[in-house]
């Protein structure tokens, strides 16, 4: 009786699993067309994952790039940090739209309705056939991490055999730009971000922009502190590895802004160049004033230039700051340079000098003749001259003579070559620092550097 019991029981079971299998059935399909949906398996194929062409010819994916924003503009490593929106768009046809519907059913979002887009979670992704966009140029491609999910699909039904698809996704990239400084700090750089499929040539995949002609979308909030930004599209056929791909790509163009480099770099160079021609005012006397002020230029110079280049890559190449700051450290040591010059040649003027006047001190004239002043005066009084009295009038005394000697004249209608020089170091020096900014400016600021 018992075994009898538990065999009913059994069919019963059975009769009750038979028939919930036959609601749910019912509960998909029921409100699907006969015509379109009788014969296809209900389990998705991807068709090999191959991209919906159609009679040999491309599928086109037309794209819309919105910037959010440009940070980081790293010149040592050459890369800049790209924050975007990227929208892909095409069409699908034929039995592969037939499946994408029998999915959409299998899932509870087809209902027969045409137009009205269709939002597929993330998870049913891999369902669907999505363009693998590839950032040529991206050292790295991020998803932010603020965000739990910045993708979204969306299907919309066009036709019994048509469905648009459109897809979206945020995504972070540092991008890599070949960047070249010899206008720097005028420089213009044009970085180009390219996309392209990784796998599919352009008689597969085709990309163009949607409304090539109008500007590239961007956030109008965006602004640069050290540059000004442009955007332009371009769209053209690359070939890797004898493979041709169809790109497209933003070239990013970054005029760097002159204020910040004028305020950090050339005034404070000028300023200590102009600070090492106070010497000229010191005199001969203070050499270690004039030697300390000069020195203490050149080395301010020396620290800023390095300061500098810290912030650049190193390069085969002279930049225009490179000019500038070798300019105005040519400017200080040609001061110093200056000034060791006047004071050797005062320091021989002195040398010459006393050896003249003690030859002539303590010398014994040949002869009556001449005017040059004897250690004794009249045989009826004796006194010794000293050098400090002697020393005008022997200067006067040897100029008169006619000899080699024209170095020392009277001091009335002499001039003295040290005084000169060192007086005319005050105005030549800014006149030369004057015709080389009148030259460099112009030059650089037209960027024919």
């Amino acid at each position: 009786m018992n075994a009898f019991f538990r065999c009913w029981v059994q069919v019963l079971v059975s009769c009750l699993i038979w028939i919930g299998s036959i609601k749910t059935n019912c509960f998909v399909y029921g409100n699907e067309d006969p015509s379109t949906e009788v014969g296809v398996p209900t389990a998705y194929q991807a068709s090999n994952n191959l991209p919906p062409t159609v009679a040999g010819k491309p599928v086109c994916i037309k794209t819309k790039l919105y910037v959010e924003d440009v940070n980081s503009i790293n010149a040592l490593d050459m890369d800049f940090r790209l924050d975007f929106f990227l929208w892909h768009n095409w069409n699908v046809t034929g039995k592969l739209c037939e499946q994408y519907k029998i999915h959409l059913h299998q899932i509870g979002l087809f209902d027969n309705r045409t137009g009205d887009p269709i939002a597929v979670s993330e998870s049913q992704f891999d369902r669907f056939w999505i363009p693998d966009t590839y950032a040529i140029n991206a050292k790295s491609v991020d998803i932010p991490s603020f965000a739990s999910s910045t993708k979204a699909l969306r299907i919309s039904i066009k036709s019994l055999k048509t469905c648009e698809m459109e897809y979206t996704v945020r995504l972070a990239a540092v991008v890599a730009c070949q960047m070249e400084f010899k206008q720097y700090p005028m420089d213009i750089q044009r970085c180009p971000f390219t996309i392209r499929s990784y796998a599919y040539p352009s008689s597969m995949v085709h990309y163009e922009w949607v409304d090539k002609d109008k500007n590239l979308l961007k956030n109008p909030e965006l602004k640069l502190l050290q540059h000004n930004l442009e955007l332009q599209k371009q769209d053209k056929l690359i070939s890797t590895l004898d493979v041709t791909y169809s790109t497209i790509s933003v070239v990013f163009t970054f005029e760097r802004q002159i204020a910040h480099h004028l305020i950090q770099i050339f005034a404070p160079s000028a300023l200590i160049v102009t600070l090492s021609w106070f010497s000229f005012w010191m005199g001969l006397e203070a050499i270690p004033g004039r030697v300390s002020l000069c020195v203490t230029s050149l080395l301010s110079l020396f620290t800023q230039f390095s300061g500098i280049r810290g912030d650049l890559p190193p390069a085969s190449y002279i930049n225009g700051t490179d000019i500038w700051m070798a300019t105005c450290m040519l400017f200080v040591f040609a001061t110093l340079m200056e000034f060791v010059v006047v004071k050797f040649l005062d320091k021989r003027r002195q040398l010459y000098f006393r050896s003249q006047v003690k030859n002539s001190l303590f010398s014994i004239p040949e002869s009556g003749q001449g005017s040059l002043v004897s250690l004794y005066s009249q045989t009826e009084e004796e006194r010794r001259i000293s050098p400090t009295d002697a020393a005008p009038r022997l200067a006067w005394n040897m100029a008169s003579q006619q000899d080699t000697h024209r170095w020392f004249k009277p001091p009335s209608w002499s001039m003295d070559w040290v005084v000169v020089i060192d007086h005319a170091s005050r105005l030549l020096f800014p006149l030369a620092f004057l015709m080389f900014n009148t030259f460099y400016w112009p030059i650089l600021l037209n960027r024919q550097l």
